[in-house]
């Protein structure tokens, strides 16, 4: 790596890459623990945009660097089967559909690399085949939170107050699940 895509914020050592793409402002994106500075084509400023979200870059890649210290003592549910997520999925759905007054079109379940789950706004729900490996409670969470999005769309204040009926700690729970992911990640290669 070039000595030119390194910065240092204080105690931690940050490794960026610079992409040019056709977009009218420029971003950063953290994958894990690399930092991704998206620019404009043309645009050279990638230090003076890290320089000026400093202390936002170093909140959340010290929260990544916790939660994977974290992830190294997550004990892994290696039983479930696909077949027992489906059936818990599907048993759960049912409970929570009644709940919140809403239905589901089709409930599909597949590998993802990015998310435990996803709702279409045809009404179609997706899940991570790969959250057999969690905890009941937090696949219970993910399934409410799923299906909480057929009745609000987008992660604003109503969606999380739907989700604090039921999770009002669900902030604890996201952190979790992200927690889950470094380490069912790590163990199951993604």
């Amino acid at each position: 790596m070039n000595q030119e895509n390194i910065i240092k914020i204080d105690d931690i050592t940050i490794e960026y890459e610079i992409l040019h793409r056709r977009v009218k402002y420029p971003r950063l994106e953290i994958k894990t623990d690399k930092v991704y500075v998206i620019l404009p084509e043309g645009q050279d400023n990638a230090r003076e945009l890290i320089k000026k979200h400093r202390s936002w870059l170093y909140k959340k890649i010290s929260h990544i660097k916790e939660s994977q210290e974290k992830s190294k003592k997550i004990k892994l549910n290696l039983k479930r089967s696909d077949e027992e997520l489906k059936e818990l999925i599907n048993f759960l759905i049912k409970q929570i559909t009644i709940n919140l007054d809403v239905k589901v079109k089709k409930v599909k379940y597949r590998r993802m690399k990015t998310r435990w789950g996803s709702c279409s706004s045809d009404g179609n729900l997706n899940f991570n085949i790969y959250l057999k490996y969690l905890p009941q409670t937090l696949i219970e969470y993910i399934v409410f939170h799923e299906t909480a999005h057929l009745i609000e769309m987008n992660h604003n204040k109503k969606f999380w107050k739907i989700i604090s009926t039921k999770y009002p700690d669900y902030k604890e729970k996201e952190d979790l699940l992200f927690i889950y992911w470094l380490s069912v990640k790590k163990e199951v290669n993604i």
